[in-house]
């Protein structure tokens, strides 16, 4: 039998939905996060970016304020990338970081206090690959002192933090990174922080230490999560989806996601039971691009009428009928149907689809019901129950409305 999860753990899953922030030297170019390396850019060259870096647009409380309105309950933002440049005060550990550069402000401290501000967890995102240090490749013992110290600066500065999110260790996968004395310095200062080790594109789901709270799907979806071995502690799960191919700001990829996508795959998240993470790219100068603001608000729209079951509820064994993508989510009080493919009720004029009969059927539901309402407007549903199997009519979005995927909750008799 799985244990069951801790209580840290158990408050991360009903977050069930976070921002991720790219921000960084490399959100000048506007090519992406990994520009210096891919486009092999010489790196004195590339580090000159460190002057011309103002931070002059960013404003913590807004982004902040955006993220709690599409509905997240936490956000992941860079400290420092790949490329080396710190966005908060290292404290004279490294002269590359944001109070060298024309900003001279710790981003990091208005991060955090935005997010203690407005009831968001804050999370560090920490990249252990680094481009910058030479330590990672010359001498990698005295580069992981410098990466511990850089997290215990993160630990101790910041007031209680939500968690931190590792990323890099796949670029050594055989070396040894001394991950008992790096978390056991996030247990020293945070005890009930999150501890995430992003495990790459080619070890999705792998749990990598005793210390892990969450493992990652990085861009995948997955069909199940690894929740640990049963002797184990139970651990959560966690999915990443860009708006586009890139995680930093890309000007020219134009090619984004259809917000029915991001929708399908918040709701994918939480049928196999993991947070989801939506990622942007700031500007150079640390502004939400608008075309990322708009599809916050139409996460957030749709956050606004279902995200109870999104926080609070889990994955069951109840099936939807053989060819429908329905699933349902339990909280332990309430069920909720997630229906996917609900037209749009018209009239003879403007037919849309949505105006007949339209019947999903679940097996499973084994307890008495009470009655059936969409949450977006509280239309009561009917209804049949037959022993655990239940048919429900499932009616159009009114027109004018049209929200993906639509959830309906059920009450059961006393």
């Amino acid at each position: 039998m799985m244990s069951m999860p801790v209580e840290r753990i158990k408050n991360y899953e009903h977050m069930g939905l976070g921002l991720f922030i790219h921000w960084g030297l490399y959100s000048q170019m506007e090519q992406g996060e990994w520009t210096e390396f891919i486009h092999d850019i010489d790196q004195r060259k590339y580090e000159e970016l460190i002057n011309t870096f103002t931070a002059k647009d960013f404003n913590a409380e807004s982004i902040v304020k955006k993220a709690k309105n599409m509905g997240a309950k936490y956000i992941v933002l860079t400290t420092k990338h790949h490329e080396g440049f710190f966005l908060y005060d290292t404290k004279g550990l490294s002269d590359f970081d944001v109070m060298h550069s024309p900003a001279k402000r710790d981003l990091i401290k208005e991060y955090v206090d935005a997010c203690h501000k407005y009831d968001i967890n804050p999370f560090f995102y920490m990249a252990s690959y680094d481009w910058h240090n030479p330590l990672y490749k010359d001498d990698f013992n005295k580069y992981l002192k410098y990466l511990q110290r850089s997290v215990e600066l993160l630990c101790k500065n910041y007031g209680k933090i939500g968690g931190l999110w590792f990323d890099g260790n796949w670029n050594k996968k055989d070396a040894d990174w001394h991950l008992d004395e790096l978390y056991g310095t996030i247990r020293k200062y945070q005890p009930e922080a999150i501890i995430i080790n992003n495990t790459g594109l080619k070890n999705m789901g792998k749990v990598i230490n005793p210390e892990i709270d969450a493992v990652t799907y990085e861009r995948g979806i997955p069909d199940t999560i690894n929740h640990g071995e049963k002797s184990q502690k139970y651990v959560a799960g966690e999915m990443s989806i860009t708006l586009n191919k890139h995680w930093g700001i890309a000007t020219n990829d134009i090619d984004y996601k259809s917000p029915r996508e991001m929708i399908e795959t918040i709701c994918h998240g939480k049928k196999v039971g993991a947070n989801v993470l939506v990622n942007i790219g700031l500007t150079g100068t640390g502004e939400i691009p608008i075309i990322s603001q708009e599809y916050m608000k139409m996460i957030g729209l749709w956050m606004k009428f279902y995200g109870q079951a999104i926080y609070s509820a889990k994955p069951t064994q109840i099936k939807a009928a053989e060819g429908l993508r329905d699933f349902v989510l339990s909280d332990g009080a309430n069920d909720y149907l997630f229906i996917y493919d609900i037209k749009v009720t018209g009239n003879s004029n403007v037919v849309l689809g949505g105006e007949g009969t339209n019947p999903r059927s679940f097996v499973g539901i084994d307890k008495k019901i009470k009655k059936i309402t969409w949450l977006d407007n509280n239309e009561q549903l009917n209804f049949l129950q037959n022993n655990d199997m239940l048919t429900v009519n499932a009616t159009g979005f009114r027109y004018g409305t049209d929200l993906i995927v639509r959830v309906a909750k059920v009450d059961f008799e006393d």
